[in-house]
């Protein structure tokens, strides 16, 4: 939120609070806001002051309702990879992703890939879900893919990996071939 919005939205609670003081005010039998009110609903300036007023706040109300209405922005994150004096660079979410698949699939007997990342202040944590193929022994396999995904991700984003952690989620099998 910006520093006018946010001064925007502390100007109609005020105006709200006010409102909401003068109406208590009056239902707990104080007429004074009463008499205020069809004052400034006889006078012609008092009538333009009460509506301004009146617009403001029918201004504001829209445009913090229409705001609301608005889907937030999706915030992308990322990693830093490298800090300077010149400024940051970083690396987005999917970017990585985009890596650690690239990396998972030079691994012999993968199949399919579906990176897990977390971004954390001492590195990079991997979680992967794979199918892999029958033929496979599963211990080698998953070490394997654990240490290529560390090495490519360490040597392309320069990013420390803390951990790869790999789920088998499946065994891939190829559809039966019909003999006619």
């Amino acid at each position: 939120m910006s520093m006018l919005e946010r001064a925007l939205l502390a100007l109609f609670a005020l105006l709200v609070a006010a409102l909401s003081v003068a109406a208590l005010a009056v239902i707990a039998g104080w007429t004074v806001p009463l008499d205020l009110f069809e004052l400034s609903l006889l006078r012609p300036d008092y009538r333009l002051i009460a509506g301004l007023v009146a617009a403001v706040l029918f201004l504001l109300a829209l445009r913090f309702f229409l705001a609301s209405m608005r889907p937030a922005a999706a915030r992308e994150e990322q990693a830093v990879i490298k800090s300077a004096d010149l400024g940051t660079a970083s690396i987005a979410l999917p970017a990585l992703e985009n890596l650690v698949t690239r990396a998972a699939r030079q691994v012999k007997g993968v199949r399919e890939v579906r990176p897990i990342l977390r971004v954390l202040p001492e590195g990079l944590a991997v979680k992967l879900n794979i199918t892999v193929s029958p033929d496979r022994n599963l211990p080698e396999l998953t070490a394997a893919l654990q240490e290529k995904v560390h090495e490519y991700i360490v040597a392309t984003a320069g990013l420390e990996v803390l951990e790869v952690q790999v789920r088998v989620n499946g065994i891939y099998q190829e559809g039966l071939r019909r003999v006619e």
